[in-house]
């Protein structure tokens, strides 16, 4: 990996940091009583460097191609030597096969491709019964057709004569519906007038009743004070036998008129269920019914020959055309073909299965001794030459990284050298982790190469990825502990002739030890690291350290 200059204080006061390995001293030329005075502060001078930015994260290694085995044939397995998680070599053998059944199927289609071509010599013989039954058929159709529209007139003849006849009886039936209904409307007229009566006798038979219970009442006391006014009593007497005799005639009035009343709703009930029942008896000559049904019948009958008759001509007229010969010996030639398959099969069947590339087992499905069908998934086989990391990156640091960048990875005590292959385009929700690019709740996920693997890459496991991002050549450098952030952006404090002074500064690619200066900074100039207790525009005399450059 490329050397990284880090800032290192060797001896306090009396050094300063130089990026590259070389000592700058300040000139301390100016003396004074001044400079005797003022407080001394540490600094360093600015140099130019290389740097590169580091994106820290940790994934899983995955096998970067992966293949699922099927099984090619249907048979039993005789052998599988092997386990989940297994090491296997290209070219080793994996699987064999018993071959008992798919050697039956093969004998089975043979026997097939034999019977097939019976059944085409057979299938031409009923062809020729076929044509002539079409003849026969076409034939017979044309008579029934004859049969069939003659049926039909006479069909339609007697339909029309029965209409006819129904179209008079509604004219009958009209008519009595109209009289029956004038006769209604003069009851209704009577039995509204009786109402209206019967209302009025109704209330003289209501008052006689009233009447006759007061002169009841009025006699009951003169019949208790009768010794001491009988007069009274013969008075009250007559007025009760009058009431009484009042009172039963209202009453007769009341209960004829009710029976009246009660005379005219029956007629009135009357007449309408006659209104009601016109046209439910069926008035048609029974002669012309019993002749339409089974005129109908006959038709119905007729029709049925005649499409059975078609359906014969019809579907056996092509039964063996030029192009049904050409289907049925096409069919022959297919089970041939499958009968070839199967032989294909048996041959593919007898290699069994090998490792096509050095891997692991996965997934592995598949045991001595079980039944196997064709495409059936075996076991699935990872490749440990092509294996890949695939890593978490969060929002605050995937746009540094991109594909083709280099990375150095670490699993199990072992370095190795890795690329960035892939990047998703699509973030994800949830990440957790303890490190810089999975902390947050969205992510990108991000796959690395592993360039040089060995026997010591195990897949599954956690591994440890730090990727060059970005990069920057022949650039200012400074320390990142002699940079500031305040309200008013990022500083650093320099000597500008021998006085304090703040420095607004830009920075660019950025590492743990020091950060790329792209403005506010010049090569030469001393950045004092901690200006201590001065303040801007204070005098100050500044001591040099010196930088140490090591390698990572």
């Amino acid at each position: 990996m490329k050397k990284k200059k880090v800032w290192k204080i060797v001896v306090p006061a009396i050094a300063v940091v130089v990026i590259g390995g070389s000592v700058v001293l300040n000139n301390a030329a100016s003396a004074g009583k001044q400079l005797e005075e003022a407080m001394k502060v540490e600094a360093i001078t600015v140099e130019s460097g290389d740097l590169t930015e580091t994106v820290e994260t940790n994934g899983t290694v995955i096998s970067g191609e992966q293949k699922v085995i099927f099984s090619p044939v249907n048979a039993t397995v005789e052998t599988a030597h092997f386990e989940t998680g297994d090491m296997v070599k290209a070219g080793e053998q994996l699987v064999t096969f018993n071959l008992k059944d798919l050697r039956e199927q093969n004998q089975k289609a043979e026997l097939t491709v034999r019977a097939n071509e019976l059944g085409y010599q057979d299938s031409v013989n009923k062809s020729n019964e076929a044509a002539s039954r079409q003849a026969d058929a076409a034939n017979q159709a044309a008579e029934l057709q004859a049969q069939v529209d003659a049926k039909t007139q006479e069909v339609e003849n007697i339909s029309n004569a029965l209409t006819d006849q129904a179209n008079a009886q509604a004219v009958v039936q009209q008519q009595q519906a109209e009289e029956l209904s004038a006769q209604i409307a003069a009851l209704q007229e009577q039995q509204q007038a009786a109402d209206k009566e019967l209302a009025a006798v109704e209330k003289a038979f209501e008052k006689a009743e009233a009447a006759q219970q007061t002169a009841q009442v009025n006699f009951d006391a003169a019949a208790a004070a009768a010794e001491s006014d009988p007069e009274s009593l013969d008075k009250a007497r007559e007025k009760l036998n009058k009431a009484n005799q009042e009172l039963t005639e209202a009453k007769k009035a009341y209960e004829a008129l009710q029976e009246e009343a009660a005379a005219l709703q029956a007629e009135v009930e009357s007449v309408q269920e006659a209104l009601s029942n016109i046209g439910s008896e069926d008035g048609a000559d029974m002669g012309l019914q019993q002749q339409l049904q089974a005129a109908q019948s006959e038709l119905a009958e007729l029709r049925g020959n005649l499409e059975s008759q078609k359906a014969i001509a019809e579907a056996e007229s092509g039964a063996m055309s030029s192009a049904a010969r050409e289907q049925m010996q096409t069919n022959n030639n297919l089970a041939e073909l499958e009968s070839k398959s199967l032989e294909e099969l048996i041959s593919e069947g007898e290699k069994g299965i090998s490792a096509e590339f050095n891997g692991v087992i996965s997934e592995k499905q598949v045991t001595e001794g079980a039944s196997v069908t064709q495409g059936m998934q075996l076991f699935t086989l990872q490749s440990i030459d092509d294996v890949n990391v695939e890593v978490t990156l969060s929002k605050n640091v995937y746009d540094k990284v991109k594909e083709g960048q280099q990375a150095e990875i670490t699993l199990a005590g072992q370095s190795y050298w890795g690329t960035v292959k892939r990047i998703s385009r699509i973030a994800s929700s949830g990440a957790s982790g303890n490190n810089q690019a999975a902390v947050s709740s969205a992510s990108i996920m991000a796959t690395v190469h592993i360039d040089n693997p060995d026997e010591n890459v195990f897949l599954g496991v956690d591994a440890k990825v730090e990727i060059q991002a970005a990069e920057a050549k022949d650039v200012i450098l400074l320390p990142t502990e002699a940079i500031n952030i305040g309200k008013e952006g990022t500083f650093c404090w320099v000597n500008e002739d021998g006085i304090l002074k703040k420095r607004s500064v830009t920075t660019g690619v950025t590492s743990d030890e020091c950060a790329e200066i792209i403005q506010g900074i010049d090569e030469g100039e001393q950045v004092i690291t901690d200006p201590g207790s001065h303040e801007e525009g204070d005098s100050i005399t500044v001591t040099l350290t010196e930088s140490v450059e090591e390698g990572k």
